[in-house]
């Protein structure tokens, strides 16, 4: 098929008038053509002037010529077109823009097979995305690719023409841009940083900028410490479908072996896999080189009618690798399998779990496993006015918990029902409950086997009084305070010399807990007798301070045996004071208090403080923490810590972290865990990431070494990685 004009347009036509229009539609209209080239569409042509030379079949358009082809754009001074070879030489200016945003520049163009193909000397290319070719000589195909030979290529952001150098650039011998394989390929290829050559390759190819997720090598990684020298990750990435791929992560660590991590993902509609799997040939605490192996897989799935399952498979054969060699730095390894479903009225949970545990003093009888543990419950309105019921099932088996296994079936009943009269609201309440125990095992490694049953009751009533207060000047300011008294009485068995208390055993009174009507929570720790807990709460908005919200309050036992996690001092009565506050200010700061302090003399046992403030492109938080040793049985000496962390953000996308623990228990302080980074996020031409990272950690475990770590990292726009490591 011939081409045709979509459109002649002339300013200024010689003197020969309309003649010379009609000619140049039928001369453009009959151009000779390869055959390839036979089927191309509509040309579209602007010039100032337009001159024709008849006898040798020569046209000349000059003056802001511009021809559009196929979505491309060609602009130039001048356009000679020879009529008899089917060939176009633009000069001056040129420029060629095609329909995916790349602009080719040259002083001249040569153009045939209908505009398609393009010859420059020499050529400058700039991809959609910003990266820039230099090139001696440019041999351009519509769709199809570019070739640059002598090539200059670099994705920084430069302002070239005011005379700036990239950051870094490849310089090869020859380099190809594949539009329809969406690949940039470079021959002999010559790194430079800062103008100075680094590195060489033979060949390298990535992906243009136009790619998402293509199979291929991605980028390298490269670093260096003092532990396991030169360290080289070179992954690879397979795409299998649409949904589906996998990536390979092969690592040489110059003085400790070898690993492979690979990564498998796939998507369903109603489903996910995200899988990690690890094999190793690595130094151990145990062997120059030991065969060790791990598996991170999670699986989540929608079934059935609303069911939610998620499971996940966390095992490593060996318990420092993972840790020592950066692939994961978790302690503890928790497999499980959960099912959940949610509906108007039930709340379903089946949970099967199991815990491996990398530590040295892990033992196998301090890595729980549930086989299963089963949750029901159903709330319905009840038949008075703002009545519910409620109805709970549950089941547990439990193995290896510190020496602990046990099998337990529990059922609740219970109802409330609220009461609102003048601004009073009355909440009364009461559950009914029974529980069958088989401790199969103890800590104290007796061979009695134990099985018993359990039944309580337990009755409550609340009274909370909210009360509206106006203050300030035209009492513009609004505070709500809530008194809250709350009498629970449980009735029934008391099973709590017999049972070990494996769920509620690191009880702590709290806000959240003070007025349940079980404050331990669980069913292996109920206590018979009665209490009465009393509290409190104030919110209030000032237009000086900001947001106020706090809480205090305390427990008294008026029967029954006094439980551990009330109180530090043995008091029989009173528990600790609990208290809370909040402040929320206009200026960007936040600060928030809780704690516990003695009934009698007000000594601070639990406390936790933290301080916000956030402006801008500033950021910066205090925290401080502090728990008394009584609360523990295990624990050694009181724990007290302090955490700051600090972030700024700089001109030029340069960010800087600090961040410091110390540990301030048995009135000394100690320097644990230090942070400190710095990032420059793509420089000032966006083509670099730098970043310098120091780490400090005074953990170790057998082969896993106190770290001491400074870290300098490159990331190079499309390349890759290089960093290097010091670790004393």
């Amino acid at each position: 098929m011939e081409p045709s004009v979509k459109r002649l347009f002339s300013k200024s036509l010689s003197s020969t008038g309309l003649t010379i229009v009609s000619l140049i539609m039928f001369m453009i209209g009959t151009i000779a053509m390869p055959a390839g080239a036979q089927d191309s569409s509509d040309i579209a042509f602007e010039a100032d002037t337009i001159t024709v030379e008849q006898e040798n079949g020569v046209m000349i358009a000059t003056g802001n010529v511009k021809v559009t082809q196929q979505g491309d754009e060609l602009i130039a001074d001048q356009i000679t077109y020879n009529q008899l070879t089917g060939e176009a030489r633009a000069t001056g200016s040129v420029r060629l823009t095609t329909k995916d945003g790349t602009t080719h520049l040259s002083e001249e163009m040569i153009l045939d097979e209908n505009f398609t193909h393009a010859v420059a000397t020499p050529l400058i290319s700039t991809l959609s995305d910003g990266s820039r070719f230099s090139a001696q000589t440019g041999d351009h195909r519509q769709d199809q690719r570019t070739v640059f030979g002598r090539s200059v290529f670099s994705p920084c952001n430069c302002d070239y023409d005011a005379g700036e150098s990239p950051i870094w650039d490849l310089r090869s011998s020859q380099s190809e841009h594949n539009i329809e394989t969406q690949t940039i390929t470079h021959q002999n290829v010559r790194m430079h940083i800062f103008g100075l050559p680094v590195f060489y390759f033979p060949v390298l190819a990535h992906p243009d900028a136009t790619v998402k997720r293509r199979s291929g090598l991605l980028t390298p990684s490269v670093s260096y410490s003092n532990d396991n020298g030169l360290t080289l990750t070179t992954p690879y990435y397979q795409v299998i479908s649409p949904t589906q791929d996998i990536e390979f992560q092969p690592t040489n660590f110059q003085f400790r072996g070898q690993g492979l991590k690979t990564i498998y993902r796939q998507r369903w509609d109603q489903a996910e896999v995200n899988a990690s799997v690890y094999g190793a040939r690595l130094e151990t605490f145990k062997e120059k080189r030991e065969q060790v192996g791990a598996i991170d897989a999670q699986f989540k799935s929608r079934v059935g009618s609303g069911w939610a399952v998620d499971s996940r498979l966390f095992r490593a054969s060996q318990d420092t690798f993972l840790r020592r060699y950066r692939y994961d730095s978790t302690q503890t390894l928790k497999s499980h399998v959960t099912a959940t479903k949610l509906t108007d009225e039930r709340y379903y949970r089946v949970t099967m779990s199991d815990v491996q545990g990398l530590r040295e003093e892990d033992t196998q009888d301090r890595e729980p496993t549930i086989l299963p543990s089963v949750y029901y419950s159903k709330i319905t309105k009840g038949p008075f006015r703002d009545q519910i019921v409620r109805r709970e099932l549950t089941a547990l088996q439990l193995d290896n918990d510190e020496g602990h296994e046990l099998v337990r079936w529990t059922a609740l009943l219970g109802t409330e029902r609220k009461y609102s009269q003048n601004g009073h609201i009355l909440t009364a309440s009461g559950d009914l409950m029974a529980s069958y125990h088989d401790v199969q095992k103890t800590d104290d490694n007796t061979d009695e086997l134990s099985t018993f049953g359990q039944g309580n009751a337990i009755i409550s009533g609340e009274w909370k009084y909210p009360l509206g207060v106006q203050y300030g000047k035209g009492l513009s300011s609004t505070a709500i305070i809530t008194p809250r008294v709350k009498t629970i009485v449980i009735d029934g068995s008391d099973r709590t010399d017999e049972l070990p208390n494996r769920d509620a055993a690191d009880f702590r009174l709290d806000e959240a807990n003070l007025f349940l009507n079980n404050r331990f929570q669980g069913r292996d720790f109920i206590l018979p007798g009665t209490h009465i807990a009393a509290g409190l709460s104030g919110i209030t908005n000032n237009p000086v301070i900001g947001d106020i919200t706090g809480f205090a309050g305390l427990s008294y036992k008026a029967q029954g045996k006094t439980p551990a996690g009330l109180t530090i001092s043995g008091r029989e009565n009173y528990s600790d004071y609990v208290a809370s506050l909040s402040i929320a200010t206009p200026y960007n700061l936040n600060v928030s208090w809780s704690g516990r302090a003695d009934y009698e003399e007000l000594e601070l046992h639990e406390s936790r403080s933290t301080l916000d403030f956030a402006s801008g492109k500033t950021e910066f938080r205090i925290e401080h923490t502090q728990i008394s040793q009584a609360y523990f049985e295990a624990a050694d000496d009181d724990k007290e810590d302090a955490k700051i962390r600090f972030a700024q953000r700089l001109p030029n996308d340069i960010q800087l972290v600090a961040e410091q623990v110390w540990d301030l228990s048995s009135g000394q302080t100690r320097r644990d865990q230090s942070v400190l980074s710095a990032v420059w996020t793509g420089g000032f031409q966006d083509c670099v990431t730098v970043s310098l990272d120091y780490k400090r950690d005074p953990y170790a475990d057998r082969d896993i070494r106190r770290v001491n770590e400074l870290q300098l990292k490159f990331s190079f726009k499309y390349l890759g990685t290089i960093n290097s490591t010091d670790i004393n």
